[in-house]
């Protein structure tokens, strides 16, 4: 605002100074005239009384040509006059329009400064207010995300208005998912991004702006970024940036938690890798954060079907919530060892992630239409079963299923007892190792393809 007064007193102080050199220009111009009409009578004057002075040595016909000559005397200085009349006004008339051309440009520049001025702190204040949440965290893991800019790091306190207009006042049409927060809005935000806000009605916590302050500066390629928050007495919303290809599950298994075969192993072991560093960045946190809560449907893709955890960092608001009532499907990923929620380790998260890979490498739904005991899982099934290339997924090729093996073997340890259980560090190295020892294969598939199209390209 300081910053608008002042350019408008710039533009005063530029137009008087160039009003008050026009108005002196013209002045000048016109104290010309006023000479010349006083040259003018001034000299017939004087040619008057020089003629009265001289003795009449020639007659009538001298006086005669005296009298011829002295109009015409006067005819050369008024046309000489006048000349430098027009001149005097041409030029004033060309100063006072290259005076009015500046102006008119110190003040066009001046109103287009002040649009840049208006649209910049209308773009770097989508909410107002706006205010940055202190860092809560510290964080010294070697998988740090250097891709989010410095300005990006704030999570902001957002207004209920441009909430409701990002969601169309929360409209059903915007719903897309349900979770343990509440339900889930689509919206698009004043600065043109799209985000998901999770909404949370009535059943309030006091721990809501703590929790948002611990996580706000937690940040990582697999971690779903917090955007934003808003709390008033009856509803708390998180803003979360938007991924469009959902979690995992719907690209694993049907309504029935069947097969749909849409994932090779390759994008497989790439969703299971980028998951297990999001889990492993939380828990080399200082001191270290545990996830409490994982699952598939915590696991979602952007559109370069890059896997970021989601979720993470709310474990008492979802704890509280869980109270009222849980799915069956969502249970089989709690550590079945894990008594009380102050007793959680690691091992408790590597539990729920080893529930995540079978899903994973089976393309079931831990819970699915063919399993005829409601007791049984997906877990009791991988345990039990004699075969492990009867619980991959049918849908992968032959050559894939020895890598979807390793997978499996992995998964069994990660629910085992809980003192067997590895490291998510270590399921990460074993995750890279899968995932360069099954990449010939597919270089190999791509060289087969090129060698097929060249082929047809033949025929053509």
């Amino acid at each position: 605002m300081q910053l608008l007064w002042r350019i408008k007193l710039l533009q005063l102080i530029m137009i008087q100074l160039l009003c008050a050199e026009a108005l002196l220009t013209f002045k000048g111009s016109f104290a010309g005239p006023h000479k010349f009409k006083c040259s003018i009578v001034k000299q017939p004057c004087q040619i008057q009384c020089s003629k009265l002075n001289e003795p009449e040595t020639g007659g009538v016909k001298a006086k005669l040509e005296r009298n011829i000559d002295t109009p015409t005397h006067k005819e050369a200085q008024v046309k000489k006059q006048g000349g430098r009349r027009a001149a005097v006004i041409v030029g004033g008339a060309g100063a006072a329009l290259v005076i009015i051309i500046i102006i008119v440009v110190v003040i066009y520049i001046s109103m287009r400064c002040c649009k840049r001025f208006k649209r910049h702190s209308s773009d770097s204040a989508s909410s107002v207010p706006s205010q940055a949440v202190e860092m809560g965290r510290v964080n010294n893991s070697q998988y740090v995300n250097a891709y989010y800019p410095h300005y990006m790091q704030h999570t902001r306190l957002l207004t209920i208005l441009e909430l409701e207009q990002a969601t169309g006042n929360f409209s059903q049409s915007n719903i897309i998912g349900e979770g343990r927060f509440g339900f889930v809005y689509k919206g698009l935000l004043q600065d043109g991004s799209f985000v998901a806000i999770k909404r949370r009605l009535f059943a309030l916590t006091r721990d809501f702006i703590p929790e948002v302050k611990q996580i706000a500066h937690i940040h990582h390629i697999n971690l779903v970024k917090l955007i934003g928050y808003y709390e008033d007495s009856y509803q708390q919303l998180l803003v979360y940036e938007y991924l469009p290809n959902g979690n995992v599950g719907n690209h694993l298994y049907d309504n029935e938690g069947l097969p749909i075969g849409k994932l090779d192993l390759r994008r497989r072991v790439s969703i299971a890798l980028g998951a297990s560093k999001g889990l492993e960045h939380l828990h080399s946190l200082v001191p270290p954060l545990f996830h409490r809560n994982f699952s598939t449907r915590n696991v979602l893709l952007d559109e370069n079907y890059t896997a970021k955890v989601s979720d993470y960092g709310f474990c008492k608001l979802h704890t509280k919530f869980n109270q009222a009532g849980s799915s069956s499907n969502v249970d089989c990923f709690h550590d079945p060892e894990l008594s009380l929620s102050e007793n959680y380790l690691e091992q408790s998260d590597v539990y729920s992630f080893g529930v995540f890979l079978l899903e994973l490498i089976s393309g079931c739904q831990v819970h699915n239409r063919n399993m005829p005991n409601p007791d049984e899982n997906l877990v009791f099934q991988a345990k039990n079963r004699s075969g492990l290339d009867k619980f991959v997924d049918t849908t992968l090729g032959e050559q894939e299923k020895n890598g979807g093996r390793r997978m499996m073997k992995l998964a069994l340890v990660c629910v085992d007892v809980i003192h067997r259980r590895p490291s998510m560090a270590h399921i990460v190295q074993e995750l890279e190792r899968i995932q360069r020892d099954i990449a010939p294969l597919y270089s190999q598939i791509n060289e087969e393809i090129g060698v097929v199209t060249l082929g047809s390209e033949l025929f053509q």
